[in-house]
């Protein structure tokens, strides 16, 4: 489900084959998150793109990542953010709980391909 890839000192988590984040996916992306946001010292980027919709149970996973990552010294961007997912953030509660970078180029080598 999960694709990370380790570039330099940053890990650029992207989703594999889904064009959603909603409570289909949001436990197991959750799970997949956690061992790489519970340590300490990282910088994880949040690939969106590609990804159309996200339900509350995906912003949910998002913002918990966030929170965790924040708490273990870690940093926690999103990058890529559609048009519609941006107009999602803009009308939800959340939208201030991430740090949002405009645009990243994600390399294409992988290092790492989680799909539990």
């Amino acid at each position: 489900m999960l694709k990370i890839a380790k570039e330099e000192e940053k890990f650029i988590v992207s989703l594999f084959n889904v064009n959603k984040l909603n409570i289909l996916f949001s436990e197991l992306i959750k799970e997949q998150l956690n061992d790489l946001v519970s340590v300490p010292g990282r910088h994880i980027i949040f690939n969106l793109s590609g990804i159309r919709f996200i339900d509350s149970s995906g912003f949910s996973t998002l913002k918990l990542a966030a929170e965790i990552s924040q708490a273990r010294g870690s940093r926690f961007q999103l990058c890529n953010v559609g048009d519609e997912v941006q107009e999602l953030l803009s009308e939800t509660d959340v939208y201030n709980a991430f740090e949002i970078l405009s645009s990243y180029e994600v390399q294409e080598k992988l290092e790492l391909e989680l799909d539990d």
